[in-house]
């Protein structure tokens, strides 16, 4: 039954081990702070309660870090360690300053003299449910003695010992007794379990990170995994596109290898300058990576006004591509128009790969809005259909939400293959 599971359970029982030790804990910690702080405080006059204040700083924490352990190990309650500013680099000045305005300084400070009354409170509370318990569960074993079954037992009572305001328990009580006895002996079992949770409630929120160091964790995390989003836009983008334009041209010059050196080795030299263009970008990539420093990456050089030399590339790679655009292109501000050409480029890649059929790219800059529209025909055998979406579908959609536009990815019922984007301006 849940009602007893409890009892048969191990954390109760280190819930316990933890309640039990939260008197005597308490009591130390507050002998130990009072005695350091008012000796600290009654001796700074003469500069010697400085030290003896820092050190009792420095002891406090050191305390906290022991209740984290007393959390982890009875209690299962994980509370990370707050994040130390305070002995990172600096003056010695600075440091102290840093331990001083640390709001987790404060809060273990809080925690060490909420564990006196809590630790007392926990104490009587368990051992008056235990003495209630034991006493209503021994009453088959009192109740049926009367005084003079005592008295030969040398136990010497007084008449009237068992009567309780005028009432005198008989044997037909005792079932009743002995029942409310079990009853709060199982109670107890829960009552433990729901001190500890307290206990675990309360310390970590004093204990563990403040909400200003957690949203300060969390911003950073944000950070780098918009840093790590915009990196592997790169490499797919750029380098993905290079690589399928190589692959392109190297089956191309394979084939016609020998009936025309001519164009095979026009090939040999596209791959040459595209794989070129491909280290330089990796590497521009790759140094991000690995600075120290967390730099980040600065849009490259390419806008709206270089998708004529993107077209040529695939031009000259027999795919047969139209261009138009439309309205003061180049005056965008230029992350958006780095966002719109790897979309192009992605698209593009994405015809390379999978239809190498004609393919139409309109851009056009309106009042309020950046439009593109690129549209693939229908490849003559049609791709075997599957559910996934691409990292690049997931790339583009992502670039365009980022800007807050909308997108419309996918076939069309005349089997053609649509990419349209509008970038809000």
């Amino acid at each position: 039954m849940g009602i007893i599971r409890p009892i048969f359970q191990g954390r109760t029982y280190r819930h316990l081990l933890y309640l039990a030790m939260a008197f005597p804990l308490g009591l130390a910690y507050f002998v130990f702070l009072v005695t350091g702080v008012s000796v600290g405080a009654g001796l700074i006059i003469i500069w010697v309660g400085v030290p003896i204040l820092l050190g009792m700083l420095l002891a406090w924490r050191g305390i906290g870090t022991f209740e984290r352990g007393l959390h982890r190990g009875l209690l299962d309650i994980d509370i990370p360690e707050p994040t130390v500013t305070f002995l990172g680099e600096g003056t010695l000045w600075q440091r102290i300053k840093g331990l001083l305005e640390d709001s987790g300084t404060w809060r273990t400070l809080a925690w060490l003299f909420i564990r006196f009354p809590a630790g007392l409170f926990t104490f009587v509370v368990l051992v008056t449910l235990t003495s209630v318990a034991v006493t209503f569960m021994a009453a088959p074993l009192l109740i049926p003695l009367d005084v003079d079954t005592l008295a030969r037992w040398n136990i010497d009572v007084e008449p009237g010992f068992f009567n309780i305001n005028g009432w005198e328990p008989g044997n037909s009580d005792i079932w009743w007794i002995t029942t409310l006895g079990v009853i709060l002996f199982i109670a107890e079992f829960h009552v433990i379990n729901g001190l500890a949770w307290i206990h675990g409630v309360v310390g970590k929120s004093l204990l563990g990170t403040s909400a200003r160091q957690r949203e300060v964790v969390l911003e950073t995390r944000t950070t780098e995994l918009e840093e790590r989003t915009r990196l592997a836009h790169e490499l797919h983008d750029s380098i993905g596109h290079a690589v399928t334009l190589m692959v392109v041209q190297a089956g191309a010059g394979r084939k016609v290898f020998e009936n025309d050196p001519a164009f095979a080795k026009e090939s040999l030299e596209i791959i040459e300058n595209t794989g070129r263009s491909s280290l330089g970008e990796l590497d521009r990539v790759l140094g991000i990576l690995r600075s120290d420093g967390g730099g980040t990456i600065e849009p490259p050089a390419l806008g709206l006004g270089d998708l004529d030399d993107l077209v040529a590339r695939v031009r000259e790679a027999d795919f047969p591509v139209s261009l138009t655009v439309k309205g003061a292109v180049q005056s965008l501000p230029r992350d958006l128009q780095t966002a719109a050409y790897r979309i192009v480029q992605e698209a593009l890649t994405n015809v390379m790969r999978h239809a190498g059929t004609p393919t139409s790219v309109s851009v056009r800059a309106l009042g309020d809005a950046l439009d593109i529209n690129i549209v693939n025909a229908a490849p003559e055998s049609a791709p075997p259909p599957h559910n996934r979406v691409g990292r690049g579908i997931i790339g583009m959609r992502e670039r365009v939400a980022a800007y807050g536009g909308v997108s419309e990815i996918g076939p069309t019922p005349e089997g053609e293959f649509r990419v349209y984007v509008r970038f809000p301006l």
